[in-house]
């Protein structure tokens, strides 16, 4: 959201609908493994979520796709030397699972992070994405 000028409260919302399509991701994806509620609370649910949005590889990626025109693999060699921001990797296997079953349209933020990872969206669609999440229905 910083690198489209918005603030922390932005932030804030997109790290809720965020994580609550993490959680049906998972309840979709992994519901017969009996996922525990008090999992997605621990250090690799909320806790990593608020970690990567504040810092490390994945931040300095989505900070330069939000305000350049070049693809993953350049900003990867100039802000990373080289090393690859895990998140797009895993925004690709995630929408082809979402993909697999006809889900995209259920995780409208996976499927646009996937989409601006990919360039074949423009960041500051993003925001659309947020104003017009389903979770706003309930």
């Amino acid at each position: 959201t910083e690198g489209l000028g918005y603030g922390e409260n932005t932030k804030a919302a997109v790290i809720r609908l965020g994580f609550m399509e993490m959680k049906t991701f998972i309840y979709e994806f992994f519901g017969d493994r009996d996922p525990q509620e008090a999992t997605f609370l621990e250090s690799c649910g909320v806790a990593d979520l608020i970690t990567t949005c504040y810092g490390g590889r994945n931040r300095k990626i989505g900070l330069a796709l939000a305000t350049t025109d070049k693809p993953v693999i350049e900003l990867e060699r100039e802000l990373l030397g080289g090393q690859s921001a895990q998140g797009v990797l895993t925004a690709s296997e995630v929408n082809t699972m979402l993909h697999a079953r006809g889900l995209e349209d259920s995780f409208p933020i996976f499927t646009v992070i996937h989409h601006i990872c990919q360039r074949k969206e423009k960041a500051t669609n993003f925001i659309n994405c947020i104003k017009l999440h389903p979770a706003h229905d309930d």
